[in-house]
């Protein structure tokens, strides 16, 4: 093994074995932008021996300013992250095995795209693509480490499937909509995205070189602006004569892995549109969305339906979770645009 790793071995928690046990981890990296690349280029320095990239976006002007790893060369060619990300990781250490895949992570690729690893990084932008990552993790028992950022907020939460809460324990069915910002609506900080990234990196060192019982399970929350930090001890959601429990870790409902909880997106045939149907259970509060896109664009409303211009599309956004994007028949822009100013 090469003497770049001789000040982390150095480290009592880390040690000779620690590092031999970095370099025979596989992990996966749902997601490399913000968070995930800068957590995958920790995991690479530090000698992590196999690494898979999955991602669906490109590198763009407005990412690099907290996308560390990107230049300004990637966004000039619009590379897909996952590609450029693991051109730059190879350059900064060739002995790792790097993969990658451009695409969108749902219930019918995930299990060829993760496998079974021994660790997955949650650097993802949307809930329905966590709970979708929850639902395969507590089937296989694969430990996984959630971080979320917008403004200069975020949060991160490891999860050890079958010992720790989940994020169904915590959030039993993903936050409405309306209710969530998102880094378009909200903006978001390059610090903040370096205090979440590297707590994850830092979890997931732990977990890979020290086994499960380095870790706590508890919820890490940080306002960086306002230099707050809080850990709320989390605690599974087990079953009781009241309550059947967690519908994932308890249950092992898994809607989001069977598909039955995905947004369906499909091209309508001749009008240059991309449909996306949301599964939910309640409509959609308009008024807030547009309340919230306010700011992005002018937005014209009625009891039904809101109309506006985002991202170079026309939308028309509807009560019940349904959204015509005009001007595209790419499924995958579609869903990237969603998620980024909808969120789910």
């Amino acid at each position: 093994m090469s003497d770049r790793y001789r000040r982390q071995k150095s480290f009592s928690q880390i040690g000779e074995s620690g590092q031999q046990k970095l370099a025979a981890s596989k992990v996966v990296i749902c997601g490399v932008g913000a968070l995930g690349s800068m957590v995958v280029e920790r995991l690479c320095r530090a000698g992590v021996g196999n690494l898979t990239l999955v991602d669906r976006d490109w590198v763009e002007w407005d990412n690099l300013p907290r996308q560390t790893l990107y230049t300004e060369e990637d966004a000039e060619l619009a590379n897909p992250k996952a590609k450029s990300c693991t051109e730059h990781l190879r350059r900064i250490n060739s002995e790792l095995a790097i993969d990658f895949y451009v695409t969108d992570l749902h219930s019918e690729n995930i299990e060829r795209l993760i496998g079974h690893p021994d660790l997955i990084i949650d650097g993802t932008d949307n809930f329905e693509t966590r709970y979708l990552i929850n639902d395969y993790a507590c089937k296989h028992r694969i430990p996984w480490i959630h971080g979320g950022v917008v403004g200069a907020s975020g949060q991160t939460l490891t999860i050890l499937p079958g010992r720790t809460a989940c994020l169904r324990c915590l959030l039993p069915d993903p936050p409405p909509a309306e209710q969530m910002q998102t880094c378009d609506s909200a903006g978001v900080l390059g610090p903040a995205v370096g205090i979440i990234a590297n707590w994850q990196a830092m979890e997931a060192l732990k977990l890979l070189a020290s086994g499960p019982s380095a870790i706590d399970g508890d919820l890490r929350v940080f306002d960086c602006w306002q230099g707050e930090a809080r850990r709320l001890r989390l605690q599974r959601f087990e079953a009781s004569d009241n309550n059947p429990g967690c519908p994932a870790c308890v249950q092992g409902q898994f809607e989001f892995l069977r598909g039955e909880r995905q947004s369906q997106a499909k091209v309508l045939c001749g009008r240059n549109t991309v449909q996306i149907v949301q599964d939910r259970s309640e409509p959609l509060a308009l008024e807030a969305i547009a309340n919230r896109l306010s700011s992005e664009c002018s937005v014209t409303a009625n009891a039904y339906f809101l109309k506006f211009q985002l991202g170079g599309l026309q939308w028309t956004l509807f009560r019940d979770g349904r959204a015509l994007l005009t001007g595209t028949e790419d499924i995958e822009l579609a869903r990237k645009l969603f998620s980024r100013y909808i969120g789910t």
